[in-house]
């Protein structure tokens, strides 16, 4: 169940990516930022268009205002200019009247502050009577210093110069409560956005620390979770992941390589059980093949020496068919010691042969045919046929020129001390696929059944073997060298009818780990 949460996981794509959410962060920020900037532009700008809309309408009644000040009081200064003449009468310009008039208009179109339209509207009515009594001065025919007309013109643009003043006056104090507000109003405007800003960093703070905190914590306890795991450790954690980006992917990631680092661990177990298993075995078969080759050399050595002591104390006293007899057992007795010795060289050829060599591509009949040719004499001497069949056609095989011919020298050695006088063994070498097949069929003594499963381990000793005087290396050495091809080996046998043994080796470009499964 494990193994499948694993696969489901490793299906799962990356739905929310780190970039993504920094991105997503950075964002939220910034346009918060341009929002404030913009809102801030325009509360100034509506600010400044205000205050500036007041400003001028306060500064066009100034102007007008000092305007009809100055107009009143060039026409007061013109008449006060002709009382020491004496003139009777006096010319006002109808364009002065006119700028006055003028002047006082703009003056109440621009009206903005209390008290102001008041102001505004007697002068209006001061105006009209100052414009009758203007008139009226210039068509008098008395002295103009004569009557009350004079005076009372005097007054009243004493009058009218004192209500222009307070209108000045009005719109200046306008003016600066205007400037004071505008101040104000932009202090707090620059508070305002001082604290917004403020909010908006506070903000950016806690994305950022929440964000860093959301990165950081999976890759913490992934860290932890992996400063646990120790070399030889009976096991991996198992990380959970919580979120849908790189960090779970990463996560995911150790987890699939604990997984398989745990199989991997178990299969290792297994593998070193099984060799530790082997090399018991192969230490109890080594202790039990000391002490047989022991006796095995033992036998053959104490019946040679009283065959060789009895010939030399009393040869010359037997008869000839009893030094006969002696002769056979001390020939048989040393027969025996050289195969004895032959299969001890063996332990030394079994490392030599298990280094491996440069291969080549041989012709595989004439390889056989050289193997053979020592083996074929002696089959001749004890009346035993040995057959090669082969096609003619058979291409060319690549082998260690070095180590495979002991391999079919052996299996036909084998073959060859098992077969009794009239016997046939058959070598037969076929391809099929992408493999070389090879064959050794004799018609010897057979293995029993229960020796079989053992038949290539060193040092296994089985009677037929010391019956034979052999030890029991030469299958082990062969399993080696077929393995070290990329090959296999198998056998088969019954009891009175003889052993098949069947090999393969892979062609030159096959892949080693290949197995046969059909023969």
């Amino acid at each position: 169940m494990g193994l499948i949460k694993l696969k489901q996981k490793e299906k799962r794509p990356i739905q929310h990516s780190i970039r993504f959410k920094i991105f997503l962060v950075s964002l939220v920020p910034t346009i918060a930022l341009l929002v404030a900037a913009l809102l801030n532009n325009q509360y100034l700008s509506s600010l400044g268009e205000s205050a500036e809309q007041i400003l001028s309408k306060n500064y066009k009644s100034i102007r007008a205002a000092q305007e009809a000040r100055k107009t009143l009081e060039e026409i007061r200064n013109l008449m006060l200019e002709h009382v020491p003449r004496g003139q009777e009468t006096i010319v006002i310009p109808m364009e002065t009247l006119q700028k006055l008039s003028s002047n006082l208009n703009i003056c109440r179109e621009n009206i903005t502050e209390d008290g102001e339209r008041e102001l505004i509207n007697r002068l209006s009515d001061s105006f009209s009577r100052y414009e009758a009594l203007a008139h009226s001065l210039t068509e008098a025919t008395d002295p103009l210093w004569s009557g009350d007309r004079f005076t009372g013109f005097l007054k009243l643009t004493a009058g009218m110069v004192t209500l222009i003043d307070d209108l000045v006056a009005v719109n200046e104090e306008a003016m600066e409560r205007a400037e004071q507000q505008t101040r104000l109003l932009a202090r707090r405007a620059q508070q305002n956005a001082a604290v917004l800003f403020g909010i908006i960093i506070a903000a950016i703070l806690a994305l950022s620390y929440f964000l860093s905190y959301r990165i950081a914590k999976p890759i913490m306890i992934l860290a932890r979770e992996l400063s646990k795991t120790r070399e030889g450790s009976s096991g991996y954690p198992m990380v959970p992941s919580r979120t849908n980006d790189e960090i779970g992917f990463l996560t995911d990631s150790f987890n699939r390589l604990f997984n398989r680092l745990e199989q991997y661990d178990h299969h290792r177990d297994d593998i070193l059980a099984a060799e530790r298993e082997k090399v018991r075995r192969s230490e109890e078969a080594k202790g039990r093949f000391i002490a047989d080759i022991s006796h095995q050399l033992k036998t053959p050595m104490t019946s040679l020496a009283m065959s060789v002591g009895m010939l030399h104390s009393r040869g010359e006293a037997l008869d000839a068919e009893k030094r006969a007899t002696l002769f056979s057992t001390a020939h048989d007795d040393c027969t025996r010691l050289t195969a004895l010795i032959n299969e001890l060289v063996d332990i030394s050829r079994l490392e030599t042969l298990s280094r491996q060599h440069p291969k080549e591509t041989l012709d595989i009949g004439l390889v056989i045919r050289e193997c053979l040719a020592p083996l074929m004499k002696q089959a001749e001497s004890r009346d035993v046929f040995i057959d090669i069949d082969m096609p003619n056609d058979l291409p060319k095989v690549t082998i260690d020129s070095f180590r495979f011919p002991w391999v079919i020298t052996n299996l036909v050695g084998n073959a060859l001390r098992y077969t009794d006088r009239g016997g046939r063994i058959v070598l037969k070498v076929y391809s099929q696929g992408s493999r070389f097949y090879f064959e050794c069929i004799d018609t010897g003594s057979g293995i029993d059944p229960k020796f079989l499963p053992y038949i290539f381990d060193r040092f296994a000793q089985f009677s037929e073997r010391g019956k034979s005087g052999t030890i029991g290396l030469g299958l082990a050495i062969v399993k080696d060298i077929i393995e070290q091809h990329g090959g296999d080996i198998q056998v088969q046998s019954k009891v009175g009818e003889g052993t098949t043994f069947t090999f393969w080796i892979p062609a030159p470009k096959e892949e080693k780990s290949e197995k046969s499964a059909d023969h």
